[in-house]
């Protein structure tokens, strides 16, 4: 599956703040480096809030169901819309312990 938008590189960032430092207008770099110049100031606002134009890292815990538990358990709620969540959780349970049994 694709992305939804492109992603600028960190090469054309490092690019974008240079000109911004040598005092170029924002539509300006936008127009040099190719970009919409709300990208520009985009890149250029979070430059000056963080200092880095790195990607910042991602908080928060991973996913704990792998992808077939997940699917699993959607298909549960499909077929029986009424199953409460205590049951849907003992049949999973079971399922998980099967599984690392065999």
């Amino acid at each position: 599956m694709a992305g939804r938008y492109k992603v600028t590189t960190n090469s054309i960032r490092n690019l974008i703040i240079e000109h911004f430092k040598d005092s170029k207008s924002i539509r300006t770099i936008g127009k040099l480096v190719k970009v919409s110049h709300s990208i520009v100031f985009a890149i250029i606002k979070r430059w000056k809030l963080r200092g880095t134009v790195e990607n910042a890292l991602k908080s928060g815990a991973p996913h704990k169901p792998t992808p077939r538990n997940r699917s699993f358990i959607m298909n549960k709620s499909k077929k029986n819309p009424r199953l409460s969540a205590m049951k849907l959780t003992t049949e999973v349970e079971k399922k998980i312990c099967n599984k690392s049994k065999s």
